[in-house]
């Protein structure tokens, strides 16, 4: 007559063996579920991303709230202010948001202007400023494609958002306005999201695969990432990732020379003009 001991040393086996099981299917459906989502976005053109990002931006609580506009500036936001802010130099904020860090430097005396291609940001900026007795210019729209008659000494990508810009070619035509807008000496702050692990290149060649068949005007690159959005909407959120000479290739092209590029807790880069 079989033991309890043997009846377990039995069960242990098909209880393992079914694990592995659904386990196994639960990942293959996982990586399923992401390439589908790459070949879904494929299929979208360029303005549908660019308002995913405008809707992330504008409409997500945790960076419209009042409490994140009071938060400040990072530590390591404040680290490299510390070393490119200069004595009297006008400062344009790139992705200024709600106007966290818009905000702070008003609140120190420096003339800041932001830039935001969300509308549904720029009025709550103006908004946090005008309750605060505060002015600034504030302009609304695509840094790669926005008319300003006007030049700085500072021009700062806040807070990755330099990353949230697909296409590399849109990328550099965002770094070339921005040093139209330069004044001489002046410089370039971007922060920036770095290759953190190998993406699955067949993933974007199969974004790359739908795009082509549905004519989209939006070429997915290596570096770009994904997340499935909700029903009824076309992305949750898109980011490019950087490799290292990737991001300086871009500033060299637009005619920027790198005069700092740290790849500490944060990645950031400081350009200026080649002449300079």
């Amino acid at each position: 007559m079989p033991t309890r001991s043997a009846g377990k040393r039995h069960v242990r086996p098909l209880r393992l063996a079914l694990h592995w099981l659904l386990h196994s299917g639960a990942r293959a459906a996982a990586a399923a579920a992401t390439a589908a989502e790459y070949a879904a976005a494929g299929c979208c053109r360029l303005d549908e991303l660019q308002r995913a990002v405008q809707r992330e931006w504008g409409q997500h609580e945790e960076f419209t709230s009042e409490r994140h506009i009071e938060s400040g500036l990072f530590p390591w936001e404040e680290d490299v202010y510390r070393r490119v802010l200069r004595p009297g130099d006008r400062v344009l904020i790139v992705g200024c948001g709600s106007g966290r860090d818009l905000l702070t430097l008003l609140q120190r005396g420096w003339d800041t202007a932001g830039l935001d291609v969300a509308p549904e940001c720029t009025a709550i900026a103006r908004h946090a400023l005008e309750s605060r007795g505060l002015k600034a210019e504030l302009y609304t729209g695509p840094v790669e494609s926005v008319t300003l008659l006007t030049s700085f000494d500072l021009i700062v990508f806040s807070w990755f958002c330099y990353s949230y810009i697909p296409q590399a070619s849109r990328r550099l035509a965002a770094l070339c306005r921005v040093a139209e807008w330069l004044r001489p000496g002046g410089r370039v702050f971007i922060s920036y999201i770095p290759w953190s692990s190998p993406r699955r290149r067949w993933m974007i060649r199969l974004a790359e695969a739908t795009a082509r068949l549905t004519r989209s005007d939006w070429r997915p690159e290596p570096g770009d990432v994904i997340v499935g959005a909700p029903t009824g909407r076309y992305f949750a959120h898109y980011q490019h990732q950087f490799r290292e000479d990737e991001i300086e290739r871009e500033a060299r092209a637009a005619g920027l020379r790198v005069v700092c590029h740290e790849r500490n807790t944060e990645a950031i880069l400081v350009l200026t003009h080649k002449e300079a």
